[in-house]
């Protein structure tokens, strides 16, 4: 069996790392190493050939969300509402943005920030406090912002990915279990592994898209927390239970959607409040439509070749 050296880091510290084709333990935390996967702007994993480091953007499958995901803020000016990108997404993604600022609408509009102008959109958003912001007003604002009406070439995701990852790896878990990807270069093939170069038809999503809706509420204190896989109390420095069993409906939600799953959802919190305040605007490139399956593949495939990388 073939396999990759990686480099893993250290979960707890952050401070020791190393570069293995085998999982890996902090010899001072003793937990295990974690990939660089999902810490947030960074590639997903770096893994290394011929003594070169080099990076890998990793899918399971092309139904993946975020290939791309900007913040939108809009701001009243002149009577209308208009929009800009967040100061994270101008910062970490502006050869994408350059781009978006190119695009030719279907409306005539050039430009993504002209086209968000040009639809007149009024948010609720920005525009009421959000301690008064409504279960009605937050879906409002998700209904009137959702567009998927445009088609954009692969150049999209090459840009995103231009200071961020060398290659692709496109899986096909879930869903996608009758189709094949696999191993792509995104923009040119550093490490001369002899991969053709990710070629797809992306739609770009504007969306305004639901954060958090529960937060729990200490049990000591009665202090209102952020949600997470292992909320905490900041105040009281403990650790808020989460479990089902503990749990139970929201009414709100119970009261106002409109599928059964949503409004009989267990929130698993004993304490927590409802809040509709905790969404943002984004765009986003999704669902490609790729073009040509990759001979090489980091996932058994019979009728593709393991990628000629050596540590």
């Amino acid at each position: 069996e073939q396999k990759i050296v990686v480099k893993q880091i250290c979960p707890n510290c952050h401070k020791y790392e190393k570069f293995s084709s085998v999982q890996e333990k902090c010899p001072s935390c003793n937990v295990d190493l974690q990939l660089t996967a999902g810490s947030g702007d960074q590639e997903d994993i770096i893994f290394r050939h011929e003594g070169k480091d080099f990076s890998l953007e990793v899918k399971n499958n092309p139904k993946d969300p975020d290939w791309g995901q900007c913040v939108l803020t809009p701001t009243p000016k002149n009577g209308r509402w208009v929009w800009d990108y967040s100061d994270k997404a101008k910062k970490t993604k502006s050869k994408l943005l350059e781009y978006y600022n190119q695009y030719k609408f279907n409306d005539g509009s050039k430009g993504l920030l002209e086209y968000l102008k040009n639809k007149n959109i009024i948010p609720n958003k920005y525009r009421i406090p959000n301690k008064e912001l409504t279960f009605g007003m937050r879906k409002g604002d998700q209904k009137n912002f959702e567009d998927t009406k445009h088609k954009i070439s692969t150049l999209s995701f090459a840009k995103f990915h231009e200071k961020k990852s060398d290659y692709v790896q496109v899986g096909r878990k879930g869903k996608t279990l009758n189709q094949k990807y696999g191993f792509y270069h995104i923009n040119n093939d550093p490490a001369n592994l002899g991969t053709e170069q990710f070629d797809a038809e992306f739609t770009l999503r504007f969306r305004a898209k639901t954060i958090n809706t529960h937060f729990p509420i200490c049990p000591k204190c009665g202090k209102e927390c952020a949600p997470g896989t292992k909320p905490k109390c900041n105040s009281c420095k403990i650790e808020i239970p989460k479990d089902y069993s503990i749990g139970h409906k929201c009414p709100t939600c119970f009261k106002y959607e409109k599928k059964e799953k949503d409004k009989n959802e267990i929130i698993p919190y004993k304490k927590f409040n409802h809040r509709d305040d905790d969404y943002d605007f984004f765009v986003i490139i999704l669902n490609p439509k790729i073009k040509k399956k990759s001979k090489f593949n980091i996932e058994k495939e019979e009728d593709q070749e393991f990628p000629p990388i050596r540590s």
